[in-house]
Parts: structure tokens; sequence; C-alpha cells
């Protein structure tokens, strides 16, 4: 009778207690991450600014500076979270989810370059009454090279400028020579191939199953943050490489941003992968700090630090 007792996992059980074990140690990773632990979602209220779907708050009268923050790749305006909705405190604070992620995704579009962007950051200050204010831009990864080509565009205007991870290369190869450094995956799935496309067109016609993937895949992230992943589509996240990170040339407008006086400072995780440090430190112009045991998510992992370096900005 004692050998019917016995708790000996069979294969019918085996199954099971793997998945179990899987799922605790997911909770576990979860829980311990700094990022989850951080991040809150905003308060702010939302709306549709003409193409893209933004966090608007402060929007009165008068002559501050308007403090905007732009995402970076495959993400979405929620990487801000609660920690930021401070910086709309002395002055208009808008927060967009760019054109063609998050929900400002477009299916019926093809064409993200830097200029639609631009254009439609530019619309969307003209609709809510801001269009002459000062900016100040605060940036994270791919956000902070469209933030630099909006510098380009209205040196007049922008106030300064602060990089959370941003993809500085020297150019295009040496971009996507570091894609190709990290792995197979990233050579697959990060860069502009077949197979990236046929992911991103797997992921759109699933795209509340590929949220839950990313969620489950990204335990270190906020849920809420991972499942934004799928919110785009293939030319939204092609023209992103294509004409806004590989072709931002960092030099030159850095020198844009020295002959208007305008500050511009970069923050890196200690163990952030993306961008080339040893390239922008001969970057004159640019102010670098870094963060030990950091990694790419700084908005993330160190909201207040964050904040606390956009507010300190002109």
């Amino acid at each position: 009778m004692g050998d019917h007792l016995r708790t000996t996992p069979t294969v019918s059980t085996a199954p099971a207690l793997l998945g179990a074990s899987g799922a605790a140690a997911w909770t576990l990773k979860h829980q311990a991450s700094p990022a989850v632990r951080r991040w809150r979602p905003s308060l702010l209220p939302h709306q549709r600014t003409g193409s893209l779907h933004c966090r608007v708050a402060n929007v009165v009268p008068g002559d501050s500076a308007v403090t905007i923050l732009l995402h970076g790749l495959v993400a979405s305006g929620d990487i801000f979270g609660a920690h930021f909705d401070r910086l709309g405190s002395d002055g208009p604070l808008i927060v967009p989810d760019l054109l063609g992620f998050g929900r400002s995704i477009d299916t019926g579009r093809n064409t993200f370059g830097a200029v639609d962007h631009l254009d439609a950051l530019d619309e969307m200050l003209h609709q809510l009454g801001l269009a002459d204010r000062r900016i100040r831009l605060g940036a994270h990864s791919m956000g902070s090279a469209l933030a630099m080509r909006w510098l380009e565009r209205h040196p007049e205007q922008i106030a300064s400028v602060t990089c959370f991870g941003p993809p500085i290369y020297r150019d295009a190869t040496d971009m996507n020579a570091t894609i190709a450094d990290s792995g197979l995956m990233s050579r697959l799935f990060v860069a502009n191939t077949y197979w990236a496309k046929a992911a991103c067109r797997l992921n759109c016609s699933h795209r509340h199953l590929a949220g839950l993937a990313a969620a489950a895949l990204t335990p270190d992230l906020p849920i809420p943050i991972a499942r934004a992943a799928s919110l785009h589509t293939w030319p939204a996240y092609r023209d992103a490489l294509d004409d806004v990170v590989s072709t931002t040339q960092w030099t030159d407008l850095a020198r844009i941003a020295q002959d208007h006086n305008i500050p511009m400072t970069t923050l890196w995780g200690a163990d952030d992968t993306i961008g080339d440090r040893d390239f922008a430190s001969t970057i004159g112009h640019l102010k670098t700090i870094t963060i030990p045991g950091a990694g790419h998510h700084l908005p993330l992992t160190h909201p207040q630090l964050c904040v606390e370096q956009i507010a300190t900005s002109p």
C-alpha cells in the first residue's frame, strides 16, 4: 500500500510540474526587476491630436517651454511612466505615441520616414496651440535620433535635448555590424531583413497573441510595456531603422546644436549594448553620462534620474 502513496512524478505530471516551475521562475524574475518595481502608469489624460495619440498636461497660455518625450523603436509613450508626469508642473508636457507605433499605429500608411514623423509632431504642436513655444526634448533610443532631426528642422526653438540609450553610430554600416555581432536572433529579427519582415507580418496577423508572447519572453519589463512591442507595422519598423536611426548624422547635428547653444546630454546604462560610445566620445558639444549597473531601459529602471536630468536642462 505504501507504494501507491508515493509522490514521485509520473510522465503525465512532469509537464505540469515543468510548467509550474517555469511560471514560478518568471514571476520571481518579474517581481525582482527594477523596471517592474519602479514603473507605474501615467495619470495624465490621453487624446488624439492630428495623426498622433498623446498624453497632454498643462496646456495653458504663456511662454514656458513645452517638454516633449519621444519613445524608442517598437514601443510607446507609456515607457515614460508616472514619474515623468511632474515634468508638466512648470509648463506643457506632451508624451506622444510616435507615428505608426503604440496607439498611433496606422495600418493603412506605407511611409514612416523622418520627415513623416517630424510633420506629425509639428502638426501635433500646431493643433495644441504650442507651435511657437520653446521645446525641451527628452528621448529614449530611436526617439533620440528623431529628436536630433527635429533640432535640425527647428534649431531656434529647441531649448535642450536629453537622450537615454541613444543609437549613436558612425554610419549605417557600423549599426548593422553591431546588430550582427549581437547574435543570431538579433540578425534575424532586429535587423531589416527578410526574417524581420516575416516576423512583423506574423505579429500584425496575431497582434494580441504577439503582445502576450512579448510579455512572456521579457519578464524583466512591466507587462503593459512589453505588450506594446506588438503595436507597429512592418513599414513603420522598416522606416524607423532605414530613415531615422541609420541616416542620422550625429556629428553634424551636434554641430548645429553647438552653433545655437543648445545643450545635448546622453545617458547610457553601463550594460547598454545600443550605440557606439567610443564614437560618441569624439563628438564635440555632447555631454555623456554612464549609469553603473544599468541597461538600455533607463526611463523604466531609473525614472527619477531621467526626470531630474530633463528638469534641470534649460
